[in-house]
């Protein structure tokens, strides 16, 4: 067999993944209990069908992994939904066939002792380009439910004072009304 420097680099390279980087990696995870590892698994699975809901218009099937009493939280000051208010808005979007879309890249866990409470961050793929969307499941009855759901839009640190300088006005006229009350 005829040998190059790249492949023996491969070979050294994939040793070095076998014998070092897994088990370190492997080490530096958490072992969890297999409760918590379903814990996990179904939280998972939760959010997923309630993305996947939205981007294929399933009005009822994305507001069951909602809780009755949750909240939604837009990207806009304004956006602070119950349930119903957050049914009422998403309604036409959904009847029109296609509600929004939004592509979960990366995402963490964090569950209480008796995994019956999972708070969460995940980055998102969405029409408004990268997004962060963070929240409260709670477990009852066999299921996960969501019951406060935050998209935040992200901005990189470099152009905050562009952005700043931007909303500033309707920044304004909203502390007004919310100083007010």
């Amino acid at each position: 067999m005829f040998r190059t420097a790249a492949f023996d680099l491969h070979l050294l390279w994939t040793k070095v993944l076998v014998v070092v980087l897994i088990p370190w990696m492997q080490a530096c995870s958490p072992a969890l209990p297999n409760e918590d590892r379903n814990a996990l698994v179904s939280a998972r699975a939760c959010l997923d069908r309630y993305h996947e809901a939205a981007a294929q218009a399933q009005f009822q099937d994305y507001f069951q992994c909602m809780g009755d009493s949750s909240v939604f939280v837009g990207t806009d000051a304004s956006e602070h939904w119950t349930k119903e208010e957050f049914m009422a808005y998403a309604q036409p979007h959904f009847d029109k066939g296609k509600a929004w879309s939004m592509q979960p890249l990366t995402r963490q866990f964090h569950f209480t002792a008796d995994s019956s409470v999972a708070w969460f961050e995940e980055l998102l793929n969405t029409r408004m380009k990268l997004c962060r969307g963070s929240g409260v499941m709670v477990f009852r009855n066999g299921t996960w439910k969501i019951q406060q759901y935050v998209l935040s839009a992200t901005v990189p640190n470099e152009i905050m004072g562009d952005l700043i300088r931007l909303k500033a006005a309707q920044d304004d006229s909203m502390l007004r009304i919310i100083t007010r009350k």
